[in-house]
């Protein structure tokens, strides 16, 4: 076909272009149309340019892929490098959470009644540039974003900003409702005064601790429990969380797959012995993590660290290259640095190393994955009736539970899978995921359960609850010995000498309002007792999970009144507590957004 496309007279290659053209515009027309059917609405939807949805406002693939375009720039000019495997997938998903809020905002400020103007979009270009600028490398000088270079830029009329002035328009709503959320946030002088004494009155006291007793454990009854549940029920308050059930099925390769990958590493593994430049093979072949760099780990590793490879470590040298190394679909080989020729190597730890690595993905066939995705598919839809429980048991495998978290701070198990931390939010009990294709694994995960913020209810925190009903015992029959220490200093013994009876040391702290005594966060009640009583006093016994206290004030020294007077300590202080209540008040702002907001992904159909 191109033979006949680059010969011939005008009029015959306009015959033949006009065929093709129709040809393939025929093809591509019937295999949507084929490839569409059986599919669901979802993948028709991602067809048309949805990626998902906010509220009904569609998020389109041009909003996608710039919010993507711009984490995946922000990411390279943090680190050097792209993103590749989990860090990609947390890129991804950072870009999806961007736009998501984007359209919050956008969409509250609107009912807001924001108006934009064009001065508005000025004023965007030259204040906030969108992430791509920033990070264009004509734009940068050593690394970095040169604003002198941007309003060069900027400046000169050959440029075409239109792009980007519709981006700056389409944010600047949530620009400016966010103006007005941390405009609204005031500080009067007599928190001001606050301030500087949280910070500056300093109280410095002697602590003694008498611990809980060696052995002892609660009955558990419920009445235990009860009370154990009504003394700490303050302590047992915590923000909204999630908790799910997690199944991980692993992705099976045939033979002859892991054969290629296999045969793959050893030639590069004998090329790189033979004395080609690992960096450069690195570069050439490596599918891991900072390939563009040699494959260099950012830390440095342990032979604890790695695993069955961690044995070789200790039996190779410096500058050694080991054999090549399998781990579910990835073939990895690893260098260890030498410090006499790599400087990321120097300065170690004793018995810690820095490794490079090149890694080989094992590539299952497309049709073996849409086997494998179908029966995942199956076990997700048994477990919308059943619980992904039992709907892996059926099929011998296990699931496992994450701990309680929250938005901002998902579980180590949910690291591969970041897109779950987000499809999670508002979804009720029972709920079932998507299958997620998380490389190795394809994950599946149900809503084990979601609770508002606030005091969970005794079911919730029951193996909790047992723990500090065990060391409530112990707590009780420590007792005694505080009932002792209390007794002597009633007869007027110091605290020390008290103390000293008992076979226990008093110790020193000091601390501030502002930032509190790590030994003492166990027992803030005590804290509060101690910024209450007077130089000299002896304050207890209190009574904590983890044993019994007292304290004596030493001494409390006031902030002076001159503080007020600087005003550069005043501007700091005050603007610390603003810039504190406005990430409260903008956060919280969102997740109530987030709360009432529909949001539908479509970048993972259900």
């Amino acid at each position: 076909m191109l033979g006949y496309l680059r010969s011939g007279n005008k009029r015959t290659k306009l015959i033949w272009w006009g065929l093709t053209i129709a040809t393939v515009f025929t093809f591509l027309l019937g295999f949507s149309f084929l490839g569409g059917l059986g599919r669901d609405s979802s993948w028709g939807a991602r067809q048309s340019g949805s990626f998902g949805s906010v509220n009904g406002e569609t998020i389109t693939r041009e909003m996608w892929q710039t919010a993507l375009d711009g984490e995946r720039a922000t990411f390279r000019q943090r680190y050097g490098s792209d993103p590749t495997d989990r860090d990609l997938r947390i890129v991804e998903q950072q870009a999806w959470r961007r736009l998501v809020e984007a359209r919050l905002l956008a969409q509250a400020g609107r009912k807001a009644g924001i108006k934009v103007t064009d001065n508005d979009i000025v004023f965007g270009m030259e204040v906030n540039p969108p992430a791509l600028l920033q990070s264009a490398s004509a734009l940068q000088t050593d690394g970095k974003f040169d604003v002198n270079k941007y309003r060069q830029a900027l400046s000169n009329p050959n440029n075409d900003w239109s792009a980007f002035e519709a981006q700056v328009r389409d944010e600047a709503p949530a620009f400016k409702l966010r103006e007005r959320l941390v405009a609204s946030v005031k500080v009067t002088d007599s928190e001001t005064r606050e301030g500087l004494r949280d910070r500056f009155q300093r109280l410095s006291a002697m602590i003694v601790q008498v611990p809980l007793a060696d052995s002892g454990s609660s009955p558990g009854t419920p009445a235990d429990l009860k009370r154990v549940y009504d003394e700490y029920r303050s302590r047992l308050a915590t923000p909204q969380r999630t908790q799910l059930e997690v199944l991980a099925i692993p992705v099976q390769y045939a033979p002859e797959e892991i054969k290629a990958a296999t045969d793959l590493a050893n030639s590069i593994y004998q090329r790189a012995t033979h004395g080609e430049d690992f960096t450069q093979l690195c570069k050439d072949y490596s599918e891991g993590a900072n390939a563009e760099k040699g494959g260099v780990i950012d830390r440095a590793v342990t032979p604890a660290d790695m695993g069955p490879v961690g044995s070789q470590l200790t039996s190779h040298k410096p500058g050694d290259i080991l054999p090549p190394y399998r781990e579910g679909g990835t073939v990895v080989i690893f260098r260890i640095l030498d410090p006499a020729r790599d400087s990321v190597a120097r300065n170690l730890a004793p018995g810690t190393y820095k490794l490079a690595q090149l890694s080989i993905k094992v590539r299952a066939s497309s049709e073996a994955m849409r086997d494998q995705f179908a029966k995942a598919n199956d076990i997700a839809k048994r477990a919308r009736s059943l619980g992904l429980g039992r709907a892996a048991t059926e099929k011998g495998l296990a699931t496992a539970k994450t701990p309680f978290y929250d938005y901002d701070n998902p579980p180590q198990q949910l690291f591969a899978t970041p897109e779950l931390v987000d499809w999670a939010v508002g979804k009720p009990k029972g709920a079932v995921s998507p299958v997620i294709d998380a490389g190795d694994v394809l994950v599946i995960a149900q809503v084990a359960l979601q609770h508002p913020a606030g005091v969970p209810a005794m079911d919730e925190v029951g193996d909790q609850l047992k723990q500090l009903a065990d060391f409530d015992r112990r707590a009780e029959l420590a007792k005694p010995r505080a009932d002792r220490i209390a007794a002597a200093i009633h007869s007027g013994a110091s605290l020390e000498d008290a103390a000293k009876k008992e076979g226990l040391g008093a110790f020193p702290v000091n601390l501030t309002r502002a930032d509190a005594n790590p030994q003492l966060s166990a027992v803030p009640e005590l804290q509060g007792q101690l910024w209450a009583g007077k130089p000299g006093q002896i304050l207890g016994p209190v009574r904590s999970p983890v044993g019994w206290w007292f304290g004596q004030v030493t001494s409390i020294t006031n902030a002076p009144d001159s503080l007020w007077n600087n005003q550069e300590l005043r501007g700091q202080v005050m603007s610390d507590i603003v810039n504190r209540r406005q990430r409260s008040l903008y956060t919280g702002y969102l997740d109530q957004l987030r709360d009432h907001a529909k949001i539908v992904d479509l970048r993972n159909p259900e």
